[in-house]
């Protein structure tokens, strides 16, 4: 009995001695999917169970890259493709200053006992891992936005993700440019794209048209309009416009091909999306690190979503190249 005593004193003392800021940043994840994930049945997941099960691995973890390891973990347990939790390093990798909204709750921060593992925030600990280390970890590394002229002063630009502010601006600058010569129209390839941020999407829309062509459906907000970004004033461009659209379209870049679908200034080639449009809220965590959540779902304004569905394409083509041939010939048409 004695020495049973001992050993629950033992485990007890481990968990008290668990760095309080680690299971701070626990709860603040968990808690952003207990109450603003966007399907109140977190896609059939015992989320509070998947919590217990988390919180005492995060309660013995003995590193910042740890607890992110885990978290990420955590999050991949809803299955969804979006959701995903990105240390402080990740984060500036990945989203490339991307901005992120604040915790929508209050944040409570926990000071560092003197001597404590905390103690490697700051620092303080030469051999304590942080978000910040450079470590061997594969981080996602996104292609940049790429363009070229084909035939028949036809350009080709190509959007491989919505995930940052820079793939839109490189856009509208390329388009700007262009657009002031010879210019018969445009070719924008969005196959295998895995979507990214609304914003981002809205700012892309906002090369082509302006106006209100979504709505976002949220757990807690109810429906949201999203317009693009500008709403008002003309598109940079008003030349003929294909899309190029592929099972393995994802998310945002699907809301951005069905406003231009609806919104009669594009024709789609291709074959149908992948029929995945959740919507996803960046979140900041206090320390750099940041939550991406799936927080609601795109639709367009006045029909259903293309959640689960996709968007059907104008044109129905197999195959990258047959794909881009028929582009070129519906742009080259007189």
């Amino acid at each position: 009995m004695k020495r049973i005593v001992i050993i629950a004193s033992l485990l007890l003392g481990g968990v008290l001695a668990a760095n309080p800021a680690y299971l701070d940043r626990f709860e603040q994840a968990w808690r952003l999917v207990d109450e603003f994930y966007w399907d109140t049945s977190h896609r059939g997941v015992d989320w509070r169970a998947v919590g217990e099960r988390y919180r005492s691995l995060v309660a013995s973890a003995e590193s910042w890259d740890e607890v992110y390891e885990l978290l990420d973990e955590m999050y991949e347990e809803l299955g969804d493709d979006h959701s995903r939790v990105l240390s402080p390093l990740e984060a500036r990798r990945v989203l490339r200053g991307a901005l992120c909204l604040p915790l929508p709750f209050p944040v409570e921060r926990v000071e560092p006992e003197a001597g404590s593992a905390a103690e490697e925030r700051s620092g303080e600990s030469s051999d304590a891992g942080t978000p910040d280390d450079d470590s061997d970890k594969e981080i996602p590394v996104w292609d940049d936005f790429s363009y070229r002229e084909l035939e028949d002063s036809i350009i080709y630009l190509r959007l491989p993700h919505l995930v940052n502010q820079e793939i839109a601006d490189d856009l509208k600058v390329t388009v700007k440019t262009l657009d002031a010569g010879e210019v018969r129209g445009y070719i924008l390839d969005l196959r295998d794209n895995p979507g990214g941020l609304a914003y981002v999407m809205a700012e892309v829309a906002g090369v082509f048209i302006r106006g209100l062509p979504w709505r976002v459906v949220t757990r807690t907000k109810g429906v949201s309009p999203q317009p693009t970004l500008p709403f008002w004033g003309k598109p940079l461009t008003a030349r003929p416009l294909v899309v190029l659209i592929n099972g393995n379209v994802h998310s945002a870049a699907e809301g951005l091909a069905g406003a231009l679908k609806r919104s009669g200034r594009a024709r789609l080639v291709g074959e149908t999306t992948a029929g995945n449009t959740e919507v996803v809220f960046p979140y900041c965590l206090p320390d750099g690190g940041v939550v991406m959540l799936a927080s609601g779902v795109l639709a367009p304004v006045g029909a259903p979503t293309w959640e689960g569905r996709g968007v059907v394409p104008d044109v129905f083509v197999e195959g990258d190249e047959a794909q881009l041939d028929k582009a070129v010939e519906i742009l080259s048409a007189p």
